[in-house]
């Protein structure tokens, strides 16, 4: 699918495990920001009774049933239906949800990527040479841009991960450039790093990275919760919108540079299949 001409904002989270680091963006029209926020605050009202509906999300805690997410999703549960489920299932029910919801947002999009390697760095460069080829599909202005991209947490190698792709990207594809023209008027967008519990965008992209590496590592039995509760669920929605830009993103960039002569590394890119 491709991007609109908008300004996209990118909201990017990790979730790794021993050789394996999947990075996962919620991309998101910066038009759309202030609404986007507050589905999501309604949602979290909706699942936790939270009055603000800012109690914050995380896959791994609601996986495991710990941290205040699951024990109020629990609580919210024998309150609306009767029903009593332990903090665990009914986190997981959350966790599920939660892939749900994002689906139903109509503006947002997913781009998702692993690689077989313990450094998460290697795998935020990779994510942005894939970011970067979905924006220069169109063979000439106007075309999608991404002013600004916010990192989870506080590791500045991230953010130079950022700046470096651009860079080599720039030098690599020299006159397709995603933003206004070639040369000195050549505008990047920049990133920055938040905290996850100030910004519902973050919880999205840690959710989504989460069950992205579980669908690539094949872990029962959350495997199938990426396509079936977020692909699946926003095909469904109507209209057959694919949110996850994964695969178009990797097959932009592999016709730029069949031979990976940009140095990018797609060849041992894993998106979830």
């Amino acid at each position: 699918m491709a991007l609109r001409n908008e300004d996209y904002v990118a909201f990017l989270d990790e979730s790794g495990e021993d050789h394996l680091q999947v990075v996962s963006g919620v991309l998101t029209p910066a038009r759309w920001l202030r609404a986007s926020e507050r589905r999501w605050r309604d949602f979290v009202r909706h699942q936790l009774g939270s009055n603000s509906g800012k109690t914050e999300l995380h896959a791994l805690e609601l996986l495991t049933g710990k941290g205040n997410a699951a024990y109020f999703a629990s609580q919210t549960s024998v309150e609306r239906t009767g029903q009593a489920r332990s903090a665990k299932a009914a986190g997981r029910l959350l966790y599920r949800d939660t892939l749900e919801h994002i689906a139903s947002i109509r503006e947002v999009c997913i781009l998702s990527v692993g690689l077989d390697t313990k450094y998460p760095r290697e795998a935020y460069r990779l994510w942005f040479w894939l970011m970067y080829a979905s924006l220069i599909v169109k063979p000439r202005p106007p075309r999608p841009r991404l002013p600004m991209v916010v990192i989870d947490g506080q590791d500045d190698s991230l953010r130079e991960a950022h700046d470096l792709v651009a860079h080599r990207f720039y030098k690599s594809f020299w006159g397709r450039q995603p933003y206004i023209k070639h040369g000195s008027s050549w505008f990047i967008g920049g990133s920055v790093h938040h905290r996850s519990e100030f910004l519902p965008f973050i919880q999205m992209a840690d959710v989504v990275a989460n069950a992205a590496r579980h669908a690539m590592a094949n872990r029962k039995p959350y495997r199938g919760w990426y396509d079936t509760h977020l692909r699946q669920h926003a095909m469904g929605l109507g209209n057959g919108r694919d949110i996850d830009i994964s695969a178009y993103a990797l097959a932009e960039l592999k016709k730029r540079s069949p031979k990976d002569s940009c140095g990018s590394g797609w060849e041992t890119a894993r998106i979830v299949p």
